[in-house]
């Protein structure tokens, strides 16, 4: 029987080696960075070697982006939970956290840790959207953002919501609040927008007067979230505003 295993495995060998000789001589490109572009990130290189040999990049980058949300989900200092049982709640919407100052801290590892995934998976439009909302508009650490964002750009120029993050920093910068809410307004359609990223936009039009675009913003997170700190925090605020659309 083993040597039969032998056998197959050496056939199966011989036929990816003739399948990689034959895509080399046609010219092709794979749609990902080459290995040699991965941005390391700590430990990172054996797991990302195995990733790369196994041929499952994407569901490392997916492993990555939840040890970031533990990363960023977590009071500074707090160690990281490595078990996988993360895993499950970043399909299920559970992941995303922030503190009672809207994330506030340092957290001085988002921008390379976001970079090392978009290193994995380039077409991961989520993490980079994450990382650079985190970093823009709770870190004030828009240049960094910024950076972000153009590397992501490199292989998804087209991407409409980075253009509009942007626009976005680039109001946040000049202190217009109503501009970046604008500029936002358009991102926070998509299924696909961290709800981090609507909780700070119903935060900033709640700010500047704008009550029943808030109220939308926190009633469509009440609807689409499944975090406990959301729903409590959109039901809380919910509240709070309603009488004043009411007054107005």
């Amino acid at each position: 029987m083993s040597a039969i295993v032998s056998k197959v495995c050496i056939l199966v060998a011989a036929i990816l080696l003739l399948t990689a000789c034959f895509f080399a001589g046609r010219g092709f490109n794979s749609p990902f960075p080459r290995s040699s572009e991965i941005k390391p990130f700590e430990d990172s290189s054996m797991s990302d070697a195995g990733a790369l040999s196994l041929g499952i990049r994407r569901l490392a980058a997916d492993l990555w982006f939840v040890r970031l949300m533990q990363y960023y989900g977590k009071h500074e200092g707090e160690d990281e939970n490595p078990y996988l049982e993360a895993f499950d709640s970043f399909y299920f919407n559970k992941h995303e956290h922030l503190h009672g100052n809207y994330g506030g801290g340092k957290y001085p590892e988002i921008y390379s840790r976001v970079i090392h995934i978009l290193s994995l998976d380039p077409y991961f439009t989520y993490a980079a959207l994450y990382g650079a909302g985190a970093l823009a508009f709770n870190l004030e650490r828009g240049d960094e953002a910024v950076r972000l964002i153009d590397q992501a750009k490199v292989y998804r120029p087209k991407e409409w919501k980075y253009n509009a993050y942007l626009a976005a920093i680039g109001y946040q910068k000049a202190k217009d609040p109503g501009k970046v809410a604008d500029m936002l307004a358009p991102v926070l359609r998509d299924p696909d927008c961290p709800t981090m990223i609507k909780q700070m936009a119903a935060f900033l039009n709640k700010k500047i007067g704008r009550y029943s675009e808030a109220a939308k913003i926190y009633r469509d997170i009440i609807a689409t979230s499944n975090d406990k700190f959301y729903l409590e925090n959109s039901q809380r605020e919910l509240k709070k505003i309603l009488p004043l659309i009411k007054s107005s």
